[in-house]
């Protein structure tokens, strides 16, 4: 009966290590994609636009990184992007928590928009 029970004991420790370490794994801080990229534009904005192109090619290389897309039509996006310290749209911020870290304003070509990526990133370009 002793070992039976030792046996159960060790299944039920090894099963609750497995579901900590599971839950820890999945749940717990996002350390590799923690930073988002937030977009700033307005449809009526002819260089968001032209830049929008560019921004879809480039955001193809970061697929597990959240995307928010502001449009300063509406109030509540509008407001959101002046917290976030944006003053000319298109902007591109790298945004950590809630505070932007980063950003970039303007119809920049795709080299320039990739380079901001990779030195603001945790995730390196993917092969490219």
């Amino acid at each position: 009966m002793r070992g039976l029970r030792t046996k159960w004991l060790w299944m039920a420790g090894g099963a609750s290590l497995l579901i900590a370490v599971l839950l820890a794994w999945n749940w717990g801080p996002v350390s590799a994609y923690e930073e988002k990229i937030v977009y700033v534009y307005s449809d009526t904005c002819g260089y968001c636009q032209t830049f929008r192109p560019t921004l879809e090619a480039a955001l193809a290389d970061y697929p597990h990184h959240t995307v928010e897309r502001l449009d300063i039509r509406d109030q509540e996006d509008l407001e959101a992007a002046l917290g976030l310290g944006a003053e000319a749209t298109p902007t591109v911020f790298i945004v950590k928590g809630e505070q932007a870290i980063e950003k970039l304003e303007g119809d920049v070509t795709e080299k320039v928009l990739r380079s901001f990526f990779q030195k603001n990133l945790n995730n390196p370009l993917s092969g490219n």
